[in-house]
């Protein structure tokens, strides 16, 4: 997609804010992380959006060292090893993401994927295909996530451990998802999401409302889940009252910080 001078100033500034950020993180202990991110665990199992959710999607957090390396992609973030476990103990259909060749997702999710964009930039065609996309996969226990390996860490840059297409259930052959816990860089108060640029999620979440409103079913209820040093303030980025959005950005429905719940609409 070609680039307005608007949406690369805002790109820029967006680029500046991911790097303040991740500055910010590495200040922050192992000991605060497993804290705020059982407190996340614990809010989001009171939510009455998870009470009634059935199929569920969340990630699978970085595995991070103590070190991490100069110039490295890997980040904190919350951890979900504790939710993930409170979803199995709620008799939830859990499914986490594995990032795809777009190509290999089925030919109906392709054609929506293509159709949510020519709606996103109000053209009967266009021309944007990611070559990589997320698909939500079916996990059926516990121990089906513990057992989740790195295979090649050379190519899996961030550390990310992921299920295998082979012989899962996609989310969209069970009717899609009901929530979707969503990782970010940074958010803010009124559920603006700042991704890591890749466009992974921005497109999945788009994918999944068209898909909903094509057949006829709920689209998913979106939350983001956020360390303390990940929310950005107002003014924080120069020029900029509000945390810059694109066309593409997609704004969630509530973001959990500790035991504080933030609604769109609410600040």
């Amino acid at each position: 997609m070609s680039m307005s001078v608007g949406n690369a100033a805002i790109a820029s500034a967006k680029k500046k804010l991911r790097q303040k950020i991740v500055e910010r993180l590495k200040l922050t202990t192992d000991e605060s992380i497993i804290s705020q991110s059982t407190s996340i665990a614990n809010t989001i199992r009171m939510l009455p959006e998870y009470q009634g959710a059935r199929k569920i999607g969340v990630y699978l957090h970085m595995d991070v060292p103590d070190a991490i390396p100069t110039g490295s992609e890997k980040i904190v973030e919350v951890r979900t090893d504790l939710l993930i476990r409170n979803l199995f103990e709620d008799n939830k259909y859990i499914f986490l993401p594995c990032i795809v060749p777009t190509i290999f997702l089925p030919s109906d999710q392709q054609r929506i994927l293509q159709l949510a964009q020519r709606r996103l930039e109000n053209k009967q065609e266009s021309d944007y295909f990611p070559f990589l996309s997320i698909s939500m996969l079916h996990m059926p226990d516990i121990e089906s996530v513990k057992s989740l390996v790195i295979d090649d860490p050379e190519a899996n840059a961030l550390a990310i451990r992921e299920p295998t297409p082979a012989e899962r259930e996609d989310a969209f052959d069970v009717g899609g998802l009901d929530l979707i816990i969503v990782p970010g860089l940074g958010f803010t108060k009124s559920c603006a999401r700042l991704g890591r640029g890749k466009g992974f999620y921005d497109n999945f979440i788009r994918l999944h409302r068209v898909w909903s409103q094509y057949y006829g079913s709920s689209r998913p209820t979106m939350v983001g889940v956020s360390l303390e040093k990940q929310i950005v303030q107002p003014h924080e980025i120069d020029g900029y009252m509000e945390l810059p959005m694109e066309e593409h950005d997609e704004v969630l429905d509530a973001v959990i910080v500790g035991e504080e719940i933030y609604r769109r609409g609410d600040v």
